[in-house]
Order: structure tokens, then sequence, then C-alpha cells
């Protein structure tokens, strides 16, 4: 697919969102073998009513991983050097596909945060960052104290923001 599709991939920047124990490099084996193993009816255990949720998506990805390996296999018989559009288009539909179910997969398996989390969490440290550029222009803390990471400044900086 990076050479194939490079400019059309699904986008991943869901990933960011994973926790770093989750981002290696045998994670997409995995996932892949979930896919299979949700495809044929297994359930995740504990987790019932996510794999009955994603059943329907991992079936669709198995069967667009078979329209790969027949565009591969057409592919294979003609020119090795071009890409039909065929092949082109059954690429792009599995990357799709696969990229829904990492995000989907992993969700079900370990907290990700949800793009409001993420909209809170940059709204605070925002008003963080505003609290304490006041403070120092007021007086009230040094830049000695932020560098230092003074503890007492870490008690401080939510209070001044309530302020």
């Amino acid at each position: 697919m990076d050479v194939c599709i490079p400019q059309d991939r699904a986008p991943r920047d869901f990933c960011v969102k994973f926790p770093e124990e989750i981002r290696h490099d045998s994670l997409a084996g995995q996932l892949w073998f979930g896919a299979e193993c949700l495809a044929a009816g297994s359930i995740i255990m504990n987790r019932e009513l996510e794999s009955m949720a994603m059943r329907p998506l991992a079936k669709e990805l198995t069967r667009s991983l078979e329209d790969v390996r027949g565009a591969l296999r057409d592919q294979a018989l003609r020119d090795l050097s071009t890409y039909t559009e065929k092949m082109r288009e059954a690429l792009r539909h599995f990357d799709v596909l696969f990229a829904e179910f990492e995000l989907s997969y992993v969700s079900a398996m370990v907290p990700v945060k949800s793009p409001r989390e993420y909209y809170v969490q940059q709204e605070v440290i925002v008003l963080f960052c505003e609290t304490v550029e006041r403070a120092l222009d007021f007086g009230y803390l040094t830049q000695d104290m932020i560098d230092d990471y003074e503890p007492a400044l870490m008690f401080t900086i939510p209070r001044l923001a309530i302020v």
C-alpha cells in the first residue's frame, strides 16, 4: 500500500491516542488475528457487546482482503510494473476498513480518549498557560520558580486559574 497508494492511505491520526504500550510493530498482526476471530464468531473475553458491534466490520474487512488477494493474483498474471485501478481501489477500501477496525478494536481493549476529552484537556492546558503568563506579568511567580519546577507552584497554578 505504501508503494501503490501512498497518497490515498486512510488517515491514522487516531493512533496518537493509543497508550504507548499498544503501539508496536506487531499491532497489525494482532489486529488481523482479532478480525479473523471476530469474523469467525469468537467473542472477546469480557467484551461481548463490543465484539458483537465489531463483527460486521471484521467480516467486511476479511472479505476486503479476499478482494485484494484476487486483485493481486490478476496483477501477477499481467504486468507487475504497473498497478491497475482495480487493485488500487481494492487496497484503498481495505486500508479504510482496517483503519476503522484498528480504532474500534483498540478502543474496546484499552481506554482511548475521545475527541471531546482531548478538547477539554487542551482547554485546561491553554487556561494554565494563560494563568502562568498573567502570574508572571503581575509578579505572583518568578521565572526561576517555573524553571526549577517549584513544588508549591504545582498547587498554585490551578488555584490562580480558578481565581
